[in-house]
């Protein structure tokens, strides 16, 4: 998959499954695309053979990556949060898994050859699956909170309109 989906399907998820009233920052969203995005950024690589013998594309990496986060956590708390650290952890890991299912990767380079995965995501999709997580970010983060305020509006102008008017 392109780095893009890489980036923007965790903030999708994000988007998705996070509450209103522990909705994520823009900081935070901007972090978890940048976390799902790294493996690419730290290594970028143009073929197959490339993914499969990069360090950043290896479970030895996300787990040193994983404990980087949750010390910054620990001991930063006001910098990282733990929930985002875990969340930039998980982003970097759907990262691996993503690209397991889109020709395969190496997860135990260097220490070791455990390479899995296939085509099950034709690159064919690749580009389709871009433009749909720039819409679907489009429709979490913008559309549907518009849309949200404005029957929010509606509804207190309607609400306010009834108290105004004279009884019957």
């Amino acid at each position: 998959m392109n780095t893009l989906t890489h980036a923007l399907l965790p903030v999708v998820f994000t988007g998705l499954f996070s509450r209103k009233t522990t909705a994520p920052s823009r900081r935070d969203l901007i972090l978890t695309a940048l976390a799902g995005a790294l493996p690419d950024l730290l290594n970028p690589h143009f073929t197959l053979a490339a993914r499969l013998a990069s360090w950043s594309h290896s479970l030895p990496f996300w787990l040193t990556f994983t404990g980087v986060l949750l010390l910054t956590a620990k001991f930063l708390p006001r910098w990282i949060s733990l929930r985002l650290a875990w969340v930039m952890a998980a982003a970097y890991l759907f990262h691996l898994m993503c690209d397991a299912i889109s020709g395969g990767v190496n997860f135990g380079y260097p220490l070791r050859n455990f390479t899995w995965g296939d085509y099950w995501v034709d690159p064919t999709w690749w580009i389709p699956l871009d433009i749909g997580c720039v819409l679907a970010c489009y429709l979490i983060f913008r559309a549907w909170p518009a849309l949200r305020l404005s029957l929010e509006k509606a509804r207190l102008s309607a609400g306010h309109a009834k108290e105004e008017s004279p009884a019957e």
